[in-house]
């Protein structure tokens, strides 16, 4: 379709309309509508409530936003941001001819994706890989564009990947700015849990390998997982008993020494606290009426 609105050359300027399916609706995240325009200078909109959210990246020139008041400018590469449920009225002007690929979206996770992306980075986000990003962005345009098969789950993907990008703007930033916050090196320590639930795994050591204080890396270790190490590494080691008492036969000394647990009583009482019922009772309840009835020990006369 070709936009109406005064200062967007129509001659190149284009949007389409998208109606999810059911199955989309309850799925995924998806589009509603999507254009590629070309703003001429001057242009200005003042918008109220709408029924979705909005994600615009800059192909080429400058915009500025200005949202409760508060105003921003986005550049080449840069990606806008908004969430036009709410009476949030938004202004935008483009001070100079700019070409802008523009979204309306929505879905299940779309609110959780706006509110932690907006909570860190606000209205404008500049990305590390923006190439990238505006490329899945022109995917799902060119679906339309070109009057391609329309796959839902792809344009899914494709939409969450842009907010993906959006996510890890933060770290990029921070990287770039020589900020003292290592995100990789708590990773490391996390892969290294995994590996070595059946160890101590004191936060001294997991602190000392990612070469920070123990309070630091507290911090910083909640920041990245939400979880301080010690309910962590609980969780973790929780989740490894489950899974063997599900897919096995090991005895619970066994799962012990496999999951880090002092002993069996301590073990059965974290579990029964934390699940409600004991391990070899949830072990019973886990398995199909066949196999319990296979480990049965027939009465002999």
């Amino acid at each position: 379709m070709t936009p109406v609105e005064h200062h967007v050359d129509a001659a190149v300027s284009h949007y389409f309309v998208y109606v999810p399916s059911r199955n989309a609706l309850s799925m995924f995240l998806y589009p509603t509508r999507i254009g590629l325009y070309r703003y001429l200078k001057g242009y200005w909109l003042n918008r109220g409530s709408f029924d979705s959210f909005i994600l615009m990246a800059v192909y080429s020139g400058t915009f500025t936003f200005t949202v409760n008041g508060r105003r921003s400018t986005a550049n080449t590469g840069d990606l806008v941001l908004l969430d036009c449920h709410e009476p949030n009225v938004y202004q935008a002007q483009a001070e100079t001819d700019c070409t802008l690929l523009w979204m309306h979206f929505d879905g299940r996770l779309a609110h959780d994706y706006f509110k932690a992306i907006h909570g860190e980075l606000g209205t404008v986000v500049t990305l590390k890989r923006a190439t990238y990003a505006i490329s899945r962005f022109r995917m799902i345009y060119d679906t339309f564009a070109e009057e391609r098969k329309v796959n839902e789950a792809r344009m899914s993907l494709a939409i969450t990947e842009i907010l993906t990008e959006c996510l890890t703007a933060r770290n990029d930033a921070e990287q770039r700015a020589g900020a003292p916050y290592n995100q990789h090196a708590i990773e490391e320590t996390l892969s290294y849990i995994a590996t070595h639930l059946n160890e101590p795994l004191p936060v001294a050591q997991l602190a000392a390998m990612a070469l920070m204080s123990e309070y630091y890396y507290i911090r910083v270790f909640r920041q990245v997982t939400g979880y301080t190490p010690h309910t962590y590494i609980v969780n973790a080691r929780m989740h490894a008993a489950k899974y063997m008492l599900v897919t096995g036969d090991a005895t619970l000394k066994e799962i012990c020494a496999a999951c880090g647990f002092s002993s069996t009583s301590a073990f059965c009482a974290s579990f029964r606290k934390r699940f409600g019922v004991t391990p070899l009772t949830f072990r019973d309840s886990s398995r199909s009426p066949a196999r319990r009835s296979s480990r049965t020990t027939p009465v002999r006369a």
